[in-house]
């Protein structure tokens, strides 16, 4: 099979996969299911992806290589760490809003994938860190932050924003993620950094 056949199959598949674990969740999709939604065998898919698994990490690492772009060039930009602190946030709640809205996905399902992707990319969290860190490392060498333990810090904001999502999930009634109030959890995230970025300002 040529290769532009090949990865036009498999985008095919990574599409199909998308749709079927929004609607049942990772655990309850099975190949088989996927290859209903392309009206191929079972048996088939195998020459793409060796399991569900193969298949489930492939979309997620293509999706959190987007996101990570996004995030360095927020570095390159000439603005100030606290500015690049904020937009880092604001980038964060974006991508995961954006991801809701373009799946439809349910958002028993959406809960579970915040679980898989956490014990799975625990470097994908990392690499979040350490963007982040090394803007508060900049910040401390330029003045405008005192010295802090950037490497917590980091973490602790690294792990603020998907938490804020992921509380008003739990405590939601709605049935897909769209119909979250994302403005909400934005404004919340947003006032949440803005009190410790002031809290490490160097006061004047």
């Amino acid at each position: 099979m040529k290769k532009d056949k090949f990865d036009q199959k498999k985008k095919d598949i990574k599409a199909a996969g998308i749709k079927t674990f929004a609607v049942y969740g990772f655990y309850k999709t099975t190949l088989e299911d996927i290859a209903g939604v392309l009206g191929m065998k079972k048996n088939s898919l195998y020459y793409y992806y060796e399991s569900k698994e193969a298949l489930f990490r492939e979309i997620i690492d293509d999706e959190i290589t987007e996101h990570l772009q996004v995030l360095y060039e927020i570095i390159k930009v000439d603005i100030s760490a606290d500015q690049k602190i904020i937009e880092i946030v604001s980038t964060l709640s974006e991508f995961i809003r954006q991801r809701t809205l373009k799946y439809t996905i349910r958002l028993s399902a959406y809960i579970e994938f915040g679980k898989v992707i956490r014990k799975e990319f625990s470097d994908f969290k990392r690499k979040e860190s350490e963007i982040i860190e090394s803007i508060l490392k900049d910040g401390i060498k330029s003045g405008l932050f005192v010295k802090h333990d950037t490497k917590i810090l980091a973490e602790d904001i690294t792990n603020l924003i998907p938490a804020m999502f992921r509380n008003h999930y739990v405590d939601s009634d709605a049935e897909f993620v769209h119909e979250i109030n994302f403005e909400e959890i934005v404004h919340i995230n947003k006032r949440l950094i803005n009190y410790i970025i002031n809290g490490i300002k160097v006061k004047n």
